[in-house]
C-alpha cells in the first residue's frame, strides 16, 4: 500500500518530481490534440531545481506519487506547480496536497496564495474555484514578480490552448471597507500636532524587513542601511532614486488595524509607522516633522503621492488598497505620504514628533 500522506519533500523525492509533473501530458493531450514541441509538452524542472528556489516543496505519498511547490514572492506565496500521477487521479490527492500548500503558507506568514492557471479546463480554473481560489480581475494592478510570470507564459506561447487566468486565495481574513469605514473615527482622533513614532523598519533587501531599536536618518542616504537608492524610481527619467521619496511614513493606527498581527505590519514596506494624522489638511507638502527633540533629526513631508499597490492588495486585501485610494483614504493619506531628510540624526521608537508646518 502507497502511504498518500503530505509531507515536506526530501532528497529521495527529488529524482521523481519532474517524471510525476510529465506523466500528465496526456490528460493535456486528450482535450489539445497532440502536444509535440508544445510548451506544455516540454521536460519539467528537476526537483532539484525546484527545491533551490525560495519557497517549498510538498509531496504526497512514499514513494512520491505527487507534488506542490510553491515559492515566496515578495508580497505573497505562489503555487508554481501541483502535479499528481494519473494512475493516482481522483483519489483526493491533488486536494489533499493544494490544502497542506495553503496551510503551509499560512504559518509562514503569507497573506495569500496566488497561481496561473487555464481558466477552462475543469482539472484546472473549475478545481481551483471549489477549493476558494477566486479570479483575480484583469484590470487589477500586479506586482513585478507576477508580470514576470505572465510575460513568460505568453512567451512560452501557452495563451494559445485557451485563456489563462490569474487566481487568488486569501489565507488570512481581511478588512472589509465596512470595517474600515468603521474604523475612520480612531484614525481621525489621531494626534495633530505632536504624534509619536511608533515602529523604524529598514529594508535591507528586496522582500525583506529589519525592525530597529534605533534607525539612523542621513541627508543622502535616507535610512542608512534601506535600499531606497538602489530600488530607483520610475517617476524619475534616468530611474534613479527620487529624491523627495527618500522616506514612506504610514499611520501606524491604520497598519495596526489592517495587518492584524504585529509581525504583518511591517509588510507595508514602509520606513516609519506614527501615531499621527498624516491627513493632507493637517500636513501639507513642505511641512517638518521633528523627530525626538529640539536637536534631533527633522524629515520634510514633500508634494509626491504615495498609493496602495499590487503588493498592498496580496498582503491586505482589495478592500483595503480600494479604500486607501479613495475618496475616504485619499484625503487622509491612509495608505502614507513621501517624506526625506532634512536633518540627520538618530530615531527611536517612542520618540515625539512634533509638527511644524509651512508659513507660506
Amino acid at each position: 500500500m502507497t502511504d498518500h500522506a503530505v509531507r515536506p519533500a526530501r532528497a529521495r523525492d527529488l529524482p521523481l518530481i519532474a517524471a510525476i509533473e510529465d506523466s500528465g501530458i496526456g490528460m493535456f493531450e486528450k482535450v489539445l490534440g497532440d502536444l509535440t514541441g508544445d510548451a506544455l509538452a516540454s521536460p519539467a524542472p528537476s526537483g532539484q531545481q525546484r527545491m533551490s528556489e525560495p519557497g517549498f516543496l510538498l509531496v504526497a505519498g512514499d514513494p512520491a506519487i505527487g507534488f506542490a511547490h510553491v515559492v515566496d514572492l515578495e508580497s505573497h506565496a505562489h503555487l508554481a506547480q501541483i502535479s499528481v500521477h494519473p494512475d493516482h487521479g481522483r483519489r483526493g490527492v491533488g486536494s489533499a496536497l493544494l490544502e497542506a500548500a495553503a496551510e503551509r503558507a499560512a504559518l509562514k506568514g503569507h497573506g495569500s496564495l496566488t497561481l496561473t492557471t487555464y481558466a477552462d479546463l475543469p482539472w484546472n480554473g473549475p478545481f481551483y474555484a471549489r477549493h476558494g481560489f477566486v479570479e483575480v480581475a484583469a484590470d487589477e494592478p500586479m506586482t513585478a514578480a507576477q508580470l514576470a510570470i505572465s510575460e513568460d507564459e505568453e512567451r512560452l506561447g501557452l495563451s494559445r490552448h485557451g485563456p489563462r487566468a490569474w487566481m487568488r486565495r486569501p489565507l488570512r481574513a481581511h478588512r472589509s471597507t465596512a470595517e474600515l469605514t468603521a474604523f475612520l473615527p480612531t484614525l481621525d482622533d489621531a494626534p495633530r500636532d505632536v504624534g509619536v513614532l511608533r515602529t523604524v523598519v529598514r529594508r535591507p533587501a528586496v522582500g525583506e524587513r529589519e525592525v530597529l531599536e534605533v534607525g539612523h536618518l542621513d541627508v543622502a542616504d535616507g535610512l542608512v542601511g534601506d535600499t531606497w537608492r538602489s530600488r530607483g524610481s520610475r517617476r524619475m527619467p534616468d530611474g534613479a532614486a527620487h529624491p523627495d521619496m527618500q522616506l514612506n511614513l504610514m499611520s501606524h493606527r491604520l497598519v495596526e488595524f489592517v495587518a492584524q498581527d504585529p509581525d504583518r505590519e511591517v509588510l507595508a514596506g514602509d520606513q516609519m509607522f506614527l501615531d499621527l494624522d498624516l491627513s493632507h489638511a493637517n500636513l501639507p507638502a513642505w511641512s517638518e516633522l521633528h523627530i525626538g527633540g529640539p536637536e534631533g533629526a527633522v524629515v520634510v513631508v514633500t508634494d509626491q503621492p504615495h498609493n496602495g499597490c499590487a503588493k498592498f492588495i496580496a498582503r491586505y486585501g482589495k478592500d483595503a488598497m480600494a479604500f486607501v485610494n479613495g475618496d475616504e483614504g485619499k484625503p487622509r493619506r491612509l495608505r502614507g505620504l513621501c517624506a526625506k531628510v532634512v536633518r540627520p540624526g538618530p530615531v527611536r521608537p517612542g520618540d515625539e514628533v512634533v509638527v511644524v508646518r509651512p508659513t507660506t
